[in-house]
This record gives C-alpha cells, structure tokens and sequence, in this order.
C-alpha cells in the first residue's frame, strides 16, 4: 500500500447536529488475484496517529477514557471472503476487525476504481466504506457524567481510499 496516498476517515455524529471527522493512518496489503472473489485484505490502522482538527479532541479520543492507546496503538483488519456486488468493479468484502481487543465481522463495500501507473506495472485504486456501532466494541467515553458518552453517536462510518504500491508480478498486485 502506498501510505501517503491512502487514506481511511472516519465520521461519528455528536450531539445529534455535528459530525466529527477525522483522518487514521492505514497500512496494509491487499493482492488482487485473477479472480476477482480470490483476493484478500489485510490492513493495520495506527490509532495514535488520529487527526480531527481539535488538538484537544485528538487527546481526548487517544486517552485513556475512550481509546487508550498507550494499550491499544494499532487496530486491524482482516478479510475472510469477498462477493461480487451490484455493479462492474464492486465488492462486498467481508471482514473481521480487532479494534480495543475486540474482533468482530464488519464487512466493507468496496470499489475497484481504476488503476494508476507506475514503474510500468498497475496499481489499483480501491474506496470503500463501512460502518460498525461503538457499542460491539466497548468503544465507550468513560467520564462523568455519563451523558457526555451519550452525546456521540453509536454509529461510526470509515471511509477508505487506498492506492497500491508496485509490486513484482509473482507477488500479487499488493497495496
């Protein structure tokens, strides 16, 4: 994956009338077999790298109140199938996701959008999106008083946008 032309964003409600949005580092590897319904994902998210625009609300979410990443630095993905989906070039990538010590499905609806050159081999363009609720996750805002977690949405929506790096044909075409 070329991580500088990656990105993966995430949106959560607050308040019910603002949405924070905010930036995560992402690497990773995703091999485009010759069949499409063949290829894989995996992918490690640096939680300490959180970006929102509020160096304040950037502090907060690493705390130890809501993300804690003095324990939890890294978050994963890993693919366990992918399905054709409704048009040319999507997916429905099913998927486990290890966030706070907790693993569950989330599945991603991808797209192939087209591929880049670059040192005479293609790389891939994938976006995606998903969405997983904070609670199947224990992804709570621990402070008092308590509405203060009840102010930020359960749903959190990640945008994806991950553009392959070149790699040597017997390998796959990795991102």
């Amino acid at each position: 994956m070329d991580t500088v032309r990656s990105e993966l964003k995430f949106s959560v409600g607050h308040l019910g009338v603002h949405t924070v949005v905010g930036t995560l580092a992402v690497q990773g590897r995703i091999v485009l077999a010759e069949d499409p319904l063949d290829s894989s994902v995996t992918a490690t998210i640096d939680m300490a790298s959180v970006r929102t625009g509020s160096k304040g609300r950037d502090k907060a979410i690493l705390s130890a109140h809501l993300v804690d990443v003095d324990k939890h630095q890294t978050a994963t993905y890993r693919s366990t199938g992918i399905a054709a989906g409704s048009g040319p070039g999507e997916f429905l990538l099913s998927g486990e996701l290890t966030f706070l010590d907790v693993t569950r499905q989330v599945p991603v609806r991808i797209r192939l959008e087209r591929f880049a050159s670059g040192d005479g081999r293609p790389r891939p363009i994938v976006t995606g999106r998903a969405e997983f609720l904070r609670r199947d996750f224990g992804f709570v805002y621990h402070v008092r008083p308590r509405f203060l977690d009840r102010a930020i949405s359960q749903s959190v929506a990640v945008d994806i946008r991950l553009e392959g790096s070149t790699a040597a044909p017997s390998e796959g075409t990795g991102l």
